[in-house]
């Protein structure tokens, strides 16, 4: 199988459009309070037309296996330009965790840094044949929030770049704490899965539809959704 980037891309042209407000959402959005340049603050919650029909979707299904959790959002498109900060940023912390001075340059003498930020965050390519997968309207970021409004402790933080974010990696513990963060995980994962989401390998929380991580995921020969 090729890597999920080099997928082919045959965008059909569905329109970025603002996410409902019948979502919850994580306020102030995160990446514009760090300082993400978002030139369009109306935008900050958008995906594609039939993302958004099927995130409809999984948070009516998860609401009918359990009717005290709702889906809560963390984080969707991103324009290349705010891909770009993050990346960099990510980039930044780690080499801070590792004692270094963070300068671009220094990718080309610790690639090992950018390898680790990679697992996590798409390398912001301005390349339309291999966009990152939040710039193309399909990712979305969210984990599961109670009836209190408080988010579901599930084993690790989103955006935490640590082993311990892979989706199944409690899954053969013998920890009642981590069971459980397990057992929600895997909540998460069938709502999702079922209204035809991805999950990426690394992450518990991200998941996508029509892009070639998406494409690569279910082994078709299309992405569906391009940069935008």
């Amino acid at each position: 199988m090729k890597p999920w980037n080099l997928i082919p891309i045959n965008d059909n042209g569905e329109k970025l459009e603002q996410i409902p407000r019948l979502f919850n959402f994580i306020e102030p959005h995160p990446y514009y309070k760090l300082g993400a340049p978002y030139k369009n603050k109306q935008m900050l919650w958008s995906l594609r037309e039939g993302v958004i029909s099927r995130l409809i979707k999984a948070n009516q299904y998860l609401q009918s296996k359990k009717k005290n959790y709702s889906l809560i959002l963390y984080d969707s498109w991103r324009p290349i330009e705010v891909q770009n900060f993050m990346f960099n940023l990510a980039l930044k912390n780690e080499c801070c965790k590792k004692g270094l001075k963070f300068d671009l340059e220094i990718i080309n003498f610790y690639p090992e840094i950018v390898r680790n930020v990679e697992k996590f965050w798409a390398f912001p390519s301005f390349d339309k044949n291999s966009p990152p997968p939040h710039s193309t309207g399909a990712a979305i970021d969210l984990t599961i929030v109670d009836m209190s409004g408080d988010l579901l402790e599930m084993g690790s933080d989103i955006d935490e770049m640590v082993e311990n974010s892979k989706p199944d990696y409690y899954e053969n513990s013998s920890s009642e704490n981590e069971l459980l963060w397990n057992e929600r995980r895997s909540i998460l994962k069938e709502v999702m899965n079922k209204s035809g989401f991805a999950q990426h390998p690394n992450e518990w929380w991200h998941f996508s539809y029509g892009d070639q991580l998406w494409a690569w995921k279910n082994d078709t020969e299309m992405a569906i959704y391009g940069q935008i």
